[in-house]
């Protein structure tokens, strides 16, 4: 059995939550099961919508009692392709991933310990976009803070 670290084992129960974004109620988008958890570059793109799950910095904040929070840095970076209005399918996706963000703030990473390892916060820190700089090409950008 190949071990994981704890930040690995987020980023891959982020990516299962959302491969969960169906198209179907509530969803607005499809992402076709089509989320990574790396980065991804635009020229290896092969299936639009894209979601890759990265895991950025992590921080430590260390409390009395030697109780100490992780706290990791993910930036969800989104690729779409739309001939008609590249930057509202974006923004229909951003709202999505936003939606299993808001939905999963105590998400269980880690279900083979007894209790499982759960987050307490998922925090979005900012959304962008490229504005609509490479039509019919969209590209966005969501950093999330998690404390487990």
């Amino acid at each position: 059995m190949v071990s994981r670290t704890k930040r690995k084992k987020v980023i891959d129960a982020l990516v299962n939550k959302i491969k969960l974004i169906n198209g179907q109620a509530p969803y607005n988008s499809n992402v076709s099961d089509n989320v990574d958890g790396h980065l991804k570059f635009l020229d290896e793109i092969e299936q639009y919508p894209k979601v890759c799950v990265v895991a950025g910095d992590e921080f430590r904040e260390y409390l009395p009692n030697a109780f100490k929070w992780r706290l990791l840095d993910i930036s969800l970076r989104v690729y779409v392709y739309d001939n008609n209005d590249t930057q509202e399918t974006l923004a229909l996706l951003l709202e999505d991933l936003e939606r299993v963000i808001d939905d999963n703030d105590n998400l269980v990473y880690d279900d083979t310990v007894d209790p499982g390892q759960t987050c307490t916060s998922l925090t979005i820190g900012s959304i962008s976009t490229d504005e609509g700089v490479i039509a019919p090409l969209g590209i966005g950008e969501m950093t999330v803070r998690v404390r487990y």
